[in-house]
């Protein structure tokens, strides 16, 4: 009669691998609240669809997607995860229903939600296996002890029973939760990669494979403007004061533009001692303004890394006529703008238009 809760949890096993297949799926992100306890008491059922043979073992392993509910998400998933199987005993008129209730799915929603983690909430922790054992214990202590108290004549094979359910309990927890943390390393492990594969990794900026997707999504929606950025004078400083000092400028000056540029603006490494800027301000007055913004924010700052004089940036700017315009010609013409102000003095921005207009 064992080999029913034995198939039971090898069921279990299998609709959780698919439930944590469905789990980084964006609808399931974005809808985790409601697609959470879906799937958990959708899972609880199917786990009661295998009768157990005159009810003489303790449970049908229903209770474990309701522990996992809990120590993933807290009380109110468990909770909530516990409504479907309820309704559903309560639809099929069950005998003691409400104990099965009460032992498949609201005690171990409570049970495993005082176990629950806040660092889990975000998806970047593991979950103990410890935490699996002690709930499934705890649970079968609560058992034996309502169980043997209604039935006042406990036998041997009451507490082998229990004693066999525990066992199958635990592991199938415990499966689970190694299953969860394998999923949960490789999820974490390809979202590391994917931020180094758009991150510089000196100034910790995004790169230009980054900007340039992000830039060509943009550009097709709106009018946009580009700004080619470039630390004046800096191969003299990284002559004079040595690579590892110039590392260290390029990161002060990424991180004062990332503060100076606007909220919905995107600021990205272009490359060497170069930024680019992604602008949804395309008013040339306006642009006027930011850009000397710029300027002088890079020029007040007080860089360690350059103690005999300010630090400067020259900038180029382009302006798209129109969206779905052609964003590798905005950010050529924002650096024939940028080389515009090398060549007229430096510590300046330059627009492209003003080149061929004699403003420049």
């Amino acid at each position: 009669m064992y080999h029913i809760p034995f198939a039971n949890a090898c069921t279990l096993i299998a609709l959780s691998y698919i439930a944590l297949k469905l789990k980084n799926r964006l609808f399931m992100e974005r809808y985790e609240a409601l697609g959470a306890p879906l799937l958990t008491g959708l899972a609880c059922i199917l786990m009661m669809l295998q009768p157990i043979p005159d009810h003489t073992l303790t449970t049908d392993l229903s209770f474990a997607p309701i522990v996992m509910a809990g120590l993933r998400f807290g009380w109110q998933i468990s909770l909530l995860s516990a409504i479907i199987p309820s309704l559903y005993v309560y639809s099929i008129e069950e005998p003691f229903g409400w104990m099965r209730i009460a032992y498949d799915f609201v005690i171990p929603a409570i049970i495993s939600s005082m176990f629950h983690r806040k660092e889990t909430d975000s998806g970047f922790a593991v979950i103990p296996y410890i935490d699996g054992i002690k709930i499934c214990s705890i649970l079968a202590i609560v058992r034996v002890a309502i169980s043997g108290a209604m039935q006042r004549d406990v036998s041997f094979y009451f507490f082998s029973a229990h004693v066999m359910i525990l066992f199958l309990s635990v592991a199938a927890v415990i499966v689970l939760i190694i299953m969860y943390n394998d999923e949960n390393r490789n999820w974490m492990l390809q979202r590391r990669l994917e931020l180094q594969a758009n991150q510089d990794g000196l100034t910790g900026l995004p790169n230009l494979r980054s900007f340039m997707n992000t830039a060509g999504n943009t550009i097709q929606l709106r009018p946009v403007s580009i700004m080619m950025i470039d630390i004046d004078n800096f191969k003299k400083y990284n002559d004079t004061f040595g690579h590892l000092q110039g590392d260290r400028l390029l990161c002060e000056v990424g991180q004062i533009l990332r503060g100076a540029i606007y909220e919905h603006d995107y600021v990205a490494r272009y490359g060497g001692e170069e930024f680019i800027v992604l602008s949804q301000v395309t008013d040339y007055d306006e642009l006027s303004h930011y850009g000397q913004k710029l300027c002088r924010a890079v020029e007040a700052h007080q860089s360690a890394s350059r103690e005999t004089e300010s630090t400067t940036v020259s900038i180029g700017i382009s302006v798209s006529a129109a969206s779905q315009d052609e964003l590798l010609r905005l950010i050529s013409e924002a650096d024939e703008a940028l080389y515009a102000s090398k060549n007229n003095g430096k510590n300046r921005f330059t627009f492209f238009n003003d080149i061929y207009m004699g403003t420049g």
